[in-house]
């Protein structure tokens, strides 16, 4: 049955897009006029799931208020002093694809496969930090936002006497593999010599491995771009997206499928239902009540376990809210409490001294007052990391331990707690820190690399903690296409047993396969590479090391930028980037539908049809067709889905989730997917900018 499934779906996919580039219908089964209405239903769906960006970050409203009169509009500014504030925010779809692509399942088999093999792989890496930080030791010197976190690493990690051990900590990371298709034959004649020269091109007789070959396609292959290991973002939208997908087919299947019944239409609805399962956010939410739990465990709460908390940091321009709000509701029905604070509200708390560390030979009270009472320049402990949300006049005008009233303001300007009972009640302790920010150097001032430094000494469960960063930067994943290095961190399973050779060997190979070639463009050994891309900057590119997207090097600019190679006072600055082949994977059709802002008429909302007016692009023509509303026409700007035709193609990401406490594993999930779907035209792909649009698969045999 399933390869029947299968074989209809290319005619829905046909049908579907003759709507957007045929005036008449000419299909077998579906109607123009039910394609609408599927359309009208899948964007329905879309609403009420709450598929959502923002439009406008904080910190660009916050300017608009103050040069408004009402500022109340955006915050009441009789409660906060602005720095403190949730402000309203206008939400508009986020950019979708109509249609999910069909994807063979061999290919998501190998890539689960692959994924699930970092945890070991970076674990055993980050349990070397001497090793994981002498990787840096040129770069650094280059580059001075991993200098920073480096010397954070060697303050906390090196650190005998009061640092702390990373191989007795409980160590976290969510994840996510990034992948994508590369057809051979777009690989240039010298790139082929080249991977053979270095022994990386692998037998031709099964080019994956006991996996057999991508899409029955000897010149289909499959690449990893990159392993992240810090605020992996959308596996909650993805999710949407693919139940948005899911629900639009079988409406579609139990209507039209030529080979559904009563007796099997249960069957067709299981197979389809198993073709889409998503499940990001069982897995992120397994992952972190883990952590919490362990971290109740293993160390001895202050007050009682309902108040500790977990907390993510937010960048201040985040336009990503809803992604995030899944994942502090559904740990709030585990009783796990998950609060939310952007940096700049914990600057204001780091600087208040009202975000700080208890160390173990403490009471809180020692605390309170060594943190009022001390300089900042004082060396830091590890510790259990405690926020204290006391309001300012807790200090002043209460009742002390015996029931004496202070009221003299005066004589209390040291910051000396006055009645340390029911201050205490407003001190919770953080179990878990799950970074959603602090990736790249925009993020960070000089308060809050302090502020860094102090949650990395604390007990909490960082997620990541800054060797994990590290372990998920570009150098590293480089590194890792070196043999030796590959081998003897793939040498110990999860549990830090030694595997077998043939294991070993076994688990080389596969993620091998998957390892796109990457060099240090600053060595004198990698000198044909270099001249190579020199005489072909198409098909390669720069990276630096940095996450968040928007930072990679294209066409004419790796030349430029490697003109430095022969520069003798330059080339070595060319170290604090990855040069890496470009992947060229094979264009497909695809239905882009992004949110945009228009002024329209009322009566330019509507064609001789009736039907609402979209913007549709193809490479041939341009055609008037549907466009669905998310917003009240009128005369003013109003939100429309713009539906485009485009030759596109994908990235395919695989969450993953582990934990490890001293040299036991946790936690080993591979849960979740993205596809994120570009125009093949686009070098970056961001999504948040409407790059991208967030996309489905069909897993077809």
């Amino acid at each position: 049955m399933e390869k029947e499934i299968d074989a209809f779906y290319e005619i829905i996919q046909k049908e579907i897009i003759n709507y957007f580039t045929k005036s008449n219908s000419s299909n077998e089964y579906l109607s123009f006029e039910y394609i609408r209405l599927l359309i009208q239903d899948l964007i329905g769906f879309l609403n009420s799931e709450s598929f959502y960006i923002y439009t406008d970050n904080c910190n660009e409203l916050i300017r608009n208020c103050d040069k408004s009169s009402n500022i109340n509009k955006c915050y009441d500014s009789s409660k906060c002093d602005g720095n403190n504030t949730r402000f309203v925010q206008t939400p508009k779809l986020f950019s979708f694809t109509l249609l999910p692509q069909k994807i063979k399942k061999n290919i998501f088999d190998i890539c689960k496969k692959c994924t699930l093999l970092y945890s070991q792989l970076l674990d055993n890496l980050v349990c070397d930090i001497p090793f994981l930080l002498s990787i840096f030791d040129e770069v650094k010197e280059y580059d001075d936002f991993l200098k920073r976190i480096i010397n954070i690493c060697e303050n906390v990690y090196l650190n005998k006497k009061c640092g702390r051990d990373i191989k007795n900590d409980i160590r976290c990371v969510i994840g996510r593999s990034d992948y994508m298709m590369n057809n051979k034959k777009s690989t240039s004649s010298s790139q082929i010599k080249i991977k053979k020269d270095l022994n990386e091109e692998g037998s031709d007789k099964d080019s994956n491995g006991d996996n057999g070959n991508l899409n029955n396609n000897d010149d289909i292959e499959i690449k990893q771009i990159e392993y992240n290991t810090i605020s992996v973002a959308f596996g909650n939208l993805s999710s949407i997206v693919f139940n948005a997908h899911k629900n639009m087919l079988i409406d579609i299947y139990k209507q039209y499928f030529p080979h559904i019944n009563e007796k099997n239409e249960k069957e067709v609805i299981k197979i389809i239902n198993e073709k889409f399962e998503n499940n990001f956010t069982t897995g992120i939410i397994t992952c972190i009540s883990k952590c919490h739990n362990g971290y109740l465990q293993n160390y001895e709460q202050i007050s009682n376990p309902f108040k500790t908390i977990t907390i993510a940091i937010l960048s201040d321009d985040d336009l990503n809210s809803f992604d995030k709000y899944k994942t502090k509701y559904e740990l709030k029905k585990l009783g796990i409490s998950h609060k939310y604070f952007t940096l700049t509200e914990l600057e204001t708390l780091f600087k208040k001294k009202k975000i700080f560390l208890k160390y173990a030979h403490e009471t809180l009270s020692d605390a309170l007052n060594r943190v009022n009472n001390c300089s900042d320049s004082k060396k830091i402990l590890p510790g259990k990391l405690l926020i204290d949300m006391n309001d300012e006049s807790m200090y002043y005008d209460t009742m002390d331990d015996e029931g004496v009233q202070h009221t003299d303001e005066k004589n209390n300007k040291s910051g000396v707690i006055i009645n340390k009972t029911k201050y205490k009640r407003n001190i919770f302790e953080i179990s878990v820190i799950y970074f959603r920010a602090l990736y790249t150097p925009n993020h960070f001032n000089e308060v809050i690399w302090k502020l860094r430094e102090l949650l990395e000494f604390s007990d909490s469960i960082k997620i990541p903690s800054l060797p994990y960063q590290l372990v998920g930067s570009k150098r590293i994943q480089m590194l890792l296409c070196n043999d030796d290095i590959l081998k003897k961190y793939l040498s110990l399973d999860l549990n830090k047993n030694k595997k077998s050779d043939k294991q070993i060997e076994k688990h080389m190979n596969m993620l091998k396969k998957t390892f796109a070639l990457q060099i240090d463009p600053s060595l004198d050994t990698n000198s044909n590479i270099i001249l190579d891309a020199i005489e072909n900057e198409n098909n390669y590119l720069l990276k630096p090391q940095r996450e968040g997207g928007q930072n990679n090097i294209f066409g004419k600019n790796v030349k430029e930028k490697l003109m430095y190679y022969y520069k003798p006072e330059e080339k070595k600055k060319l170290c604090s980037y990855v040069l890496m082949e470009k992947l060229f994977p094979s264009p497909f059709n695809s239905i882009h539908c992004r949110t945009n802002k228009k002024m329209l008429q009322l009566s330019e909302c509507f064609n001789k049809k009736g039907n609402t007016n979209a913007s549709t692009s193809t490479d041939d023509q341009s055609n008037s067709k549907v466009n669905h509303n998310n917003s009240k026409i009128n005369q003013n700007e109003s939100y429309f889905v713009d539906f485009s035709q485009e030759q596109s193609i994908s990235e395919l990401s695989f969450f993953h989730n582990f934990i490890f406490y001293k040299n036991e594993n946790i936690l080993n999930e591979q849960k979740g997917y993205l596809v994120r779907t570009k125009n093949i035209k686009e070098n970056e792909g961001g999504a948040i900018c409407g790059i991208s649009s967030l996309d489905s698969v069909f897993l077809a045999l």
